[in-house]
């Protein structure tokens, strides 16, 4: 059960893609069908990677371990990068609002964004590590066997 936190963070990892080419249309970016909606698809590819990592760390956290470092590196970096991309965009407004043509447009881009930025924080979430020592560790019980006590062996 454990391990079914890299299996939701797959998962999300691939539904976001999708939001990322909402973004994208929604800022104008893209052509219908045209060159920039296949270079957009070109684009949004790697973002598959983290889905992947955590997946094959579903499968086997021990043997793929080495893979956290590379999704939380990803993870990272994608919400630096939507962060910059935010900080651009804010600085002008108006530019930002005649490229999603309407406050529609510039309220369904911005919900994606803000599910983009919530996936990676999930993501990246599902590499921190639960408590220590709770996995396959249990308590003993008081006076069920094994090793008994000097007080117990002169009785």
């Amino acid at each position: 059960m454990r391990r079914a936190r890299f299996l939701a963070g797959s998962v999300a990892s691939l539904v976001k893609p999708l939001f990322l080419g909402s973004v994208a249309v929604g800022l104008g970016l893209s052509d219908s069908g045209g060159f920039s909606s296949s270079f957009l698809r070109y684009l949004i590819f790697p973002q598959l990677l983290p889905a992947i990592c955590l997946f094959f760390l579903f499968l086997d956290e021990d043997r793929y371990g080495p893979f956290k470092p590379l999704v939380a590196l990803f993870e990272i970096g994608s919400m630096l990068f939507l962060a910059l991309s935010l900080l651009s965009a804010v600085r002008n407004l108006q530019k930002l609002m005649v490229s999603t043509a309407n406050l529609q447009g510039l309220s369904g881009t911005a919900i994606a964004i803000f599910v983009v930025f919530l996936i990676d924080i999930f993501c990246g979430a599902t590499l921190i590590p639960g408590r220590p020592g709770s996995r396959g560790k249990t308590r003993p019980i008081p006076g069920a066997g094994g090793d008994a006590t000097a007080a117990d062996k002169e009785q």
